[in-house]
């Protein structure tokens, strides 16, 4: 049976591909940069485990809060849904009423119009 040659190409192209990146002097610049800093960080970390674990407490309290918070407004919404949800009708019926306000037709014995040319009468005291 054949054997899967899939995982050894990926291999093959990142290691590839990768080589040819660094070709760039820029990248090649800003990767021995990263790789700098990340050794810096590793070597007082390794030197200061409590900050790292203090730091991590830190982080994870963050996004709790945030998680926290992101409930509160689900929630908040989640409600806000249902109160437009049980309005929908009324407002519907609403809506209905004021559109057939405005759409009646005035009976043969109103007259909408002013006389003379949409100026009121004229009265005397």
């Amino acid at each position: 049976m054949a054997k899967n040659k899939l995982p050894a190409g990926i291999m093959i192209g990142a290691i590839a591909g990768g080589i040819l990146s660094m070709l760039d002097p820029a990248t090649r610049k800003r990767t021995a940069q990263s790789l700098a800093n990340t050794k810096q960080s590793i070597s007082y970390y390794s030197r200061n485990p409590q900050e790292l674990a203090d730091r991590a407490s830190q982080k994870a309290d963050h996004w709790r809060e945030v998680a926290e918070k992101i409930q509160e407004d689900i929630a908040f919404l989640a409600e806000k849904y249902e109160e437009v949800k049980a309005l929908a009708p009324e407002l519907k019926e609403t809506v209905q009423e004021t559109k057939e306000a405005f759409t009646e037709e005035p009976s043969p014995t109103e007259s909408t119009e002013a006389p003379t040319g949409g100026l009121p009468e004229k009265k005397t005291v």
